[in-house]
């Protein structure tokens, strides 16, 4: 058994290593003002932050995105969580066509996806819209994740507490929002992080319909003379470190709020 744990743990180590040990470079090489980046290189400095930050056109991706991945991401929660109410009054098979139906834009190529968002933006008459277009394409990317975290969840949950609560005198709409909404809060509230992180790293989709709107993916992807900029190691850097800081309070919220509701 030893030998097994020893083994797994080894395993699984090398797997977590191999998955964060390129960020951890990143984030080292962030605060490196050398031209290289090898160690015999690295002389530490925070140039790389100062230059990020007075980088009108970095702090304008920056504004773009966290603007249009926090509306997309909200938009697609909430409509994926209502998708999932519905969907559970359902017949099972019908369910598992709407499944099926949901999941097709996850499967299909995301190029076909873009190129197909363009013709409808263009026979709608949408093309100078720049944020709504990109806004209605990230929530489209975002909703079937949301709809594949919030379901399970749905799920799992008691099917007859919605009546319950209405024979308690609650209307239809204080059963749901009072009584099914916190349930599904914590499942809702990764569906948001996820989307959040999918709409931020969108790329395909962006460049497609951006309507000459500016995103952190549209200029890490920009030409080789603006794309290796030293600054962009501090701009992953801090990425990085806002969602692990997010995750952990995350976290301790949701471990505090169970620990909560176990001594009552």
């Amino acid at each position: 058994m030893k030998k097994k744990k020893i083994i797994f743990g080894t395993f699984i180590f090398l797997i977590l290593a191999f998955m964060y040990l390129p960020i951890l470079l990143i984030v080292i090489f962030s605060f490196s003002e050398g031209s290289g980046i090898s160690f015999s290189d690295f002389e530490f400095g925070l140039q790389n932050y100062r230059d990020l930050f007075n980088n009108n056109v970095i702090l304008e991706a920056i504004f773009n995105s966290l603007l249009i991945a926090t509306i997309a991401a909200f938009t697609a929660t909430i409509i994926g969580t209502m998708a999932c109410v519905g969907m559970m009054k359902m017949r099972k098979r019908t369910r598992g066509v709407m499944m099926a139906l949901n999941l097709t834009p996850m499967i299909n190529a995301t190029i076909v996806t873009a190129f197909s968002l363009v013709l409808l933006y263009a026979t709608l008459g949408m093309v100078n819209m720049g944020y709504i277009r990109l806004i209605l394409a990230h929530t489209l990317v975002a909703l079937p994740i949301v709809m594949l975290i919030v379901l399970p969840k749905l799920r799992g949950l008691d099917k007859n507490m919605f009546e319950a609560a209405q024979d308690l005198g609650a209307t239809p709409s204080q059963a749901f929002f009072k009584v099914m909404i916190p349930l599904l809060f914590p499942a809702m509230l990764g569906a948001f992080l996820v989307g959040f992180t999918l709409s931020v790293d969108e790329f395909i989709i962006t460049n497609y319909n951006n309507a000459d709107i500016v995103t952190i993916p549209t200029i890490v992807y920009a030409p080789r003379s603006f794309r290796w900029q030293p600054s962009f190691r501090a701009l992953s850097a801090i990425v990085f470190m806002v969602v692990i800081l997010a995750l952990i309070i995350v976290n301790f919220k949701l471990s505090r709020n169970a620990k909560k509701r176990l001594t009552k």
